[in-house]
């Protein structure tokens, strides 16, 4: 259940998550709306006093988030970390990456949002296969299905069984971390739980992590503007 509070300049949109055990205010980059998050309905009052006292911190916040970049003729968005052109063809086909830019045909300039995202969502899903091949082989796992989405708490995870999930928004960051992300995830086919012997495995078939999660940490919201039209 969802409700909207439009007194403030900042999109806030009011969730109500009954799993939730408090009351809590978070910026959505992907989203690019703050979401008031509530266990209850009855919890509405107390949820908007706590908006009114992190205003300030709200709008600082909404102030320091990037520029969208939305999928658009011309546009320039982020892919392997560099500023990448994108070009409208009219037509059918494939998509194409030059040193112009990234090309994607489209029958109408309406339809190219939604070919840019495939696109994208396929070079990601194709990076990160070879990635997962060859850091399972350094540690002899055997990876199971590898899905690509546009998750928003991670930007990957492993099932029990070994399947892999990854944010397609990892083909926006440079080449390094989006590899760091693949070996992590494959580490956690052997090791479910982040002790040293995951870290260990991580290290052997990847090598220091330490700038590639400093990349994610840092650059997040830049990553979630890619595509965003706000």
């Amino acid at each position: 259940m969802t409700t909207g509070l439009s007194q403030f300049s900042v999109p806030v949109r009011t969730v109500i998550r009954s799993r939730a055990k408090n009351i809590s205010l978070r910026l959505d980059h992907a989203g690019r709306e703050a979401q008031l998050i509530l266990p209850h309905g009855k919890f509405l009052k107390q949820g908007q006093k706590l908006l009114h006292k992190r205003s300030g911190w709200l709008e600082r916040q909404w102030q320091n988030l990037p520029p969208p970049m939305p999928f658009q003729p011309g546009q320039r968005i982020l892919l392997s970390g560099n500023r990448v052109l994108l070009i409208f063809e009219q037509g059918r086909g494939s998509y194409e990456l030059t040193d112009q830019g990234l090309m994607v045909p489209a029958l109408r300039t309406e339809l190219f949002a939604n070919r840019v995202r495939r696109a994208l969502v396929d070079i990601a899903r194709n990076r990160l296969r070879k990635s997962v091949e060859l850091y399972a082989r350094h540690i002899g796992v055997t990876p199971g299905k590898i899905t690509v989405r546009d998750t928003k708490s991670r930007w990957g995870s492993c099932s029990p069984s070994g399947n892999l999930n990854f944010s397609w928004r990892l083909v926006c960051a440079p080449d390094f971390v989006l590899c760091y992300v693949a070996a992590h995830e494959v580490a956690h086919i052997k090791e479910a739980h982040h002790g040293p012997a995951f870290w260990a495995l991580v290290r052997r078939s990847f090598g220091d992590p330490s700038a590639a999660r400093k990349y994610l940490r840092d650059n997040a919201p830049k990553l979630f503007a890619v595509g965003a039209v706000q």
